[in-house]
């Protein structure tokens, strides 16, 4: 049996394809990839922003679909009402890259034209999340910013995410946190 694996193993990789044959690798706990496995699942989402200074917070509710694909990558789409009514489709991609020492992942929305690329480091519980990005300012897409995400994993059942930006004064400021609750 073990030359049949090896054999099978051979042919799919000359032909471009990569497929573990005993299954995936055991993970272990606190390792990159139990993360992404904790955000897998269907969520609900409930989420609070401030649009800009002086505003009242916007809230919003959304629900997401995650999924490990090839045991590597989370893949999350999320659906959901912008504050105006309209239909709001976001997709999150997010990995370890062991060669970098980082995850790595991109986000998109339906209701923007850019492609966010994240990058950014677990903390030593293994519960926190840390990414940053540049991208254009809302409401001045002339300029851009530094933005920070920070994903953490309250329980198996929450999560919860906040995103700063990085203010002209070289302090962060929160304009949005969301509630991921397991259904």
């Amino acid at each position: 049996m073990t030359i049949v694996k090896a054999a099978l193993a051979a042919i799919l990789a000359t032909i471009g394809v990569a497929a573990p044959l005993d299954g995936p690798p055991a993970r272990q706990p606190g390792d990159h990839m139990a993360f992404l496995e904790r955000l897998t699942g269907e969520w609900s989402v409930v989420a609070e922003a401030t649009l800009g200074p002086g505003q009242a917070p916007v809230r919003t509710e959304a629900r997401e679909v995650a999924r490990l694909l090839g045991g590597k990558w989370l893949v999350a789409e999320s659906t959901g009402t912008a504050p105006n009514g309209q239909a709001v489709t976001s997709i999150r991609t997010l990995g370890y890259a062991p060669a970098e020492k980082r995850f790595v992942g991109t986000w998109i929305s339906s209701m923007q034209s850019h492609l966010w690329w994240h990058t950014g480091t677990l903390d030593d519980s293994g519960a926190v999340l840390t990414l940053e990005t540049d991208g254009p300012i809302m409401g001045d897409p002339t300029n851009e910013a530094r933005y920070r995400e920070v994903i953490e994993i309250e329980s198996d059942d929450l999560h919860v995410v906040r995103s700063l930006i990085l203010g002209p004064d070289g302090e962060w400021f929160e304009f949005a946190r969301a509630e991921y609750r397991r259904e």
